[in-house]
């Protein structure tokens, strides 16, 4: 569900009391996990690292998860960072189902690999993983033979992107 906004926005809790999930239709990183700190985080995200009852950040392409200290108030933390992301970003865009990957014919054949991030694709060097790597909003693919899984990030929809997923597979 990508919105007009250029930064859409919305907050999840994990069944682990101790992680908070943000998902964004911002490209955070290209690399598989940014973990903050040692590295800084991008703005908004520095000022929810300082959000009291936070112990860390751990960027992925379209997503941030909070690691929250023993205790550190879940509920306390969410509506803190849900007010530094709204003073940036403007008001949350709902949350959808996860819509799960979908299937893709392609002319694969080899080992089944897995990556989560442009440069795990170009670590291993496969066309298929690099080329499905350029769609926006594509946050795991998994290159079988003759196949290749792809998932987006949440607030991504499969009827905005489908079409770009299967021509870079073409």
């Amino acid at each position: 569900m990508v919105t007009d906004r250029a930064s859409a926005w919305a907050i999840e809790g994990a069944l682990n009391p101790t992680i908070l999930r943000i998902h964004v239709t911002d490209i955070l990183t290209d690399r598989t996990i940014v973990v903050c700190p040692p590295e800084e985080a991008p703005a908004p995200f520095d000022a929810v690292g300082e959000i009291e009852g936070v112990r860390g950040l751990d960027l992925h392409r379209h997503r941030v998860r909070v690691n929250l200290e023993s205790g550190g108030g879940r509920a306390a933390v969410s509506r803190a960072a849900a007010q530094l992301l709204e003073s940036a970003w403007g008001a949350p865009t709902s949350l959808p189902l996860d819509e799960g990957p979908r299937a893709f014919s392609v002319a694969h054949t080899g080992p089944r690999l897995v990556a989560e991030s442009p440069v795990m694709a170009a670590h291993h060097g496969d066309t298929t993983l690099i080329r499905v790597f350029e769609v926006p909003g594509v946050v795991e693919a998994i290159v079988g033979d003759g196949l290749v899984l792809v998932r987006l990030g949440r607030l991504f929809a499969w009827d905005d992107v489908e079409a770009e997923v299967s021509a870079a597979l073409a």
